[in-house]
């Protein structure tokens, strides 16, 4: 890394970073923690913010210094996708930046300034997904219809764009003949997670015999339906009942029986800083999901020294290498084998923890993506 491009006297450069169309799980971590980089940096930039409602509401108990210009869009406006864009671009052409950084796209305007956007769509990357055979045909059309509108969006309207795994970036360039720029800036450990004074208990407790976390937001690629058949399998397969799901989703946003209902545990979603002990209360990681670029909830199992149960697709693999108990994506008694392989055999446990503890070193801080990130549109910007 070039430290000119951090020093004191450096040009300064006005960037907007539009956090507009982030609604919930990893895209407004990973927004929450690129500002308090920028913040704890102390450059001489001037950063123009556009928010959407739920990343005001992630950020709003922190101070930011004077360089950081928040704007606010109102839940009308977000819900309105012609009245967002036109409220962005009025910003846009107002502040008159020298670089647009859009934290996860599509972007769906171009724009008059240079353009980086972050790509994390998996759907796009990953056509071959057993997700896809989970789908009706009605809704195979309706997601190859928006995968390819949202292609259309980050070919016409992105300068460049940065992804999260150097595989998504290889494939996309090759796959969407994309002939822009593309970068590499890996997602990574969430900062709270190294400073455990700011850490806080949360107010619930989650401890049984075998408690089995699924930190994710309610997406169908998450593949959370099969979770009551998981259970099916360890009640009717083992005789094992001292066990208990705990998802970050509230009851309502997942449809199960009454009966399944005994063995999972809803607590919503959970404050960052409340994350590592919920991490803590738990013993196993469950990731079952179909669909991703990058998840952090690995790495986050890693830095914890819990065990991670998970899908066995490429991206799961290309994460974890050998730290994860790996199962078929689709197939409940897979999940519910390895479940209570683990309960009943600990010393596995302690195996892959340690492959953990070793995996986790490949990823850098979340202080590395934020340079990256001011490396790459400082370079569009033409101020280097």
């Amino acid at each position: 890394m070039d430290e000119r491009l951090f020093g004191k006297y450096i040009n300064t450069m006005k960037l907007i970073i539009d956090n507009s169309n982030l609604f919930a799980g990893g895209g407004i971590q990973v927004a929450m923690s690129f500002l308090k980089d920028l913040k704890h940096l102390e450059l001489n930039h001037e950063y123009y913010i556009i928010q959407s409602p739920n990343m005001a509401n992630a950020i709003h108990n922190i101070d930011f210094p004077k360089n950081f210009h928040f704007y606010h869009l109102s839940e009308n406006t977000i819900n309105n996708k012609r009245g967002r864009i036109k409220e962005v671009i009025n910003i846009e052409n107002e502040v008159k930046p020298d670089c647009i950084f859009t934290v996860f796209g599509p972007s769906y305007h171009k724009s008059n300034y240079p353009k980086l956007v972050g790509f994390a769509i998996g759907h796009i990357i990953y056509p071959e997904s057993p997700f896809f055979k989970t789908l009706s045909i009605k809704e195979k059309i309706y997601n190859k219809i928006l995968c390819h509108i949202k292609t259309l969006c980050f070919n016409r309207n992105s300068d460049a764009l940065v992804f999260e795994t150097q595989d998504a970036a290889t494939l996309y360039k090759q796959n969407k003949s994309f002939k822009k720029p593309v970068h590499v800036a890996n997602n990574t450990l969430n900062e709270i997670f190294h400073s455990p004074k700011e850490w806080e208990k949360f107010p619930e407790d989650l401890a049984s015999p075998c408690t089995i976390l699924c930190v994710t937001a309610n997406y169908a690629h998450k593949n959370l339906s099969i979770i009551p058949h998981v259970i099916d399998n360890l009640i009717n397969k083992y005789k094992f009942h001292d066990f208990q799901f705990v998802l970050t989703l509230n009851p309502t946003e997942l449809e199960v029986s009454e009966y399944h209902r005994k063995y999972i545990k809803f607590i919503g979603r959970v404050a960052i800083n409340q994350l590592p002990d919920v991490y803590s209360q738990s013993n196993i990681v469950f990731m079952p999901t179909l669909l991703e670029l990058f998840s952090a909830t690995y790495l986050e199992a890693m830095f914890m020294k819990r065990v991670i149960v998970a899908s066995d697709l490429g991206f799961s693999k290309d994460i974890c290498q050998d730290s994860a108990y790996f199962c078929e994506a689709t197939n409940p008694e897979a999940y519910a084998d390895a479940i209570y392989k683990l309960y009943i055999q600990p010393e596995i446990n302690l195996e892959l923890i340690q492959k953990g503890e070793t995996n986790l070193k490949r990823f850098g801080t979340s202080i590395d993506r934020t340079q990256k990130y001011l490396k790459i549109t400082q370079e569009m910007s033409k101020k280097t």
